[in-house]
């Protein structure tokens, strides 16, 4: 059985190393707690592993530990990166859970923590889509859910799940590109009527509205949050990048040759 990505970089997280350059800003979490308002789309028979600040603070605090972190100051730069050790099993991601594009059983995975309304996102996913395109099977990535801009995030999140009703994962990047091109970022929405769009993209418009009101997808999408605040992710988009046993997490936005930088320094920090 494949493992979940906290299985397996929940224990090689250790140092955090800031990156001196970026392509461009982010935009930055300013509160760990604007997590938990997330969490409010999870249905109600869903519970939340977190239910206040302290306790989202105190489980970042049991992650710090676990990893052999030690607690860190705020640095200046607002792009940074952590390198990983060998975990106990390599990271693959499960088909039938995650949002992969590319394949599957690439050398590299590139795991995006995302929101729709953030516009340094809305620049940078497809840079990694580019990425994956261009690497002949080596690469791939896999999408997870930051959503926190409000409704208009969590409404655009419900979105591109229930577009995997319809049609996989492929439905799913092609609604998500969408999304993003017609996203007024920071809150405000889309350009253009969500059954417009769904049509754009071949799908069904009154199944994925249904779909959105029901909130099928809502324990999804809080799984990925759940996951991000657990892994300390406070920047979207961050971007994990796995090679075999190792891992490297970049917090931040950064261009197509700083993560091939990053892979190649993956590769070439010992036998995979």
């Amino acid at each position: 059985m494949k493992k979940n990505i906290l299985n397996s970089l929940i224990f090689g997280i250790p140092l955090m190393v800031m990156v001196s350059t970026a392509a461009f800003f982010t935009y930055q979490i300013d509160r760990q707690s604007q997590l938990l308002n997330d969490l409010a789309i999870v249905a109600e028979t869903h519970k939340p592993v977190v239910n206040n600040k302290s306790e989202l603070l105190d489980a970042f605090a049991k992650y710090i530990n676990a990893a052999g972190l030690k607690p860190e100051s705020q640095k200046q730069s607002n792009v940074g990166y952590r390198t990983g050790n060998k975990p106990d099993t390599a990271y693959a991601p499960s088909t039938d859970n995650e949002r992969i594009y590319g394949n599957p059983d690439a050398q590299f995975y590139i795991i995006e923590y995302s929101d729709f309304e953030c516009q340094y996102c809305k620049q940078h996913f497809p840079i990694v889509m580019d990425l994956v395109d261009s690497s002949q099977g080596n690469i791939a990535m896999v999408f997870k859910h930051v959503p926190v801009h409000g409704q208009a995030s969590r409404t655009e999140a419900l979105a591109a799940e229930c577009a995997v009703e319809q049609g996989g994962n492929p439905s799913f990047f092609q609604l998500s590109k969408a999304l993003f091109r017609y996203s007024q970022s920071d809150g405000h929405g889309l350009s253009a009527p969500l059954d417009q769009i769904a049509r754009e993209t071949g799908l069904d418009p009154n199944r994925l509205l249904e779909c959105i009101n029901a909130a099928r997808p809502s324990s999804k999408i809080a799984d990925d949050v759940r996951e991000a605040g657990q892994l300390g992710i406070q920047k979207t988009p961050t971007n994990i990048v796995v090679y075999g046993d190792k891992s490297a997490i970049v917090q931040g936005a950064v261009d197509g040759a700083g993560l091939m930088q990053m892979m190649a320094q993956l590769a070439g920090s010992g036998q995979k």
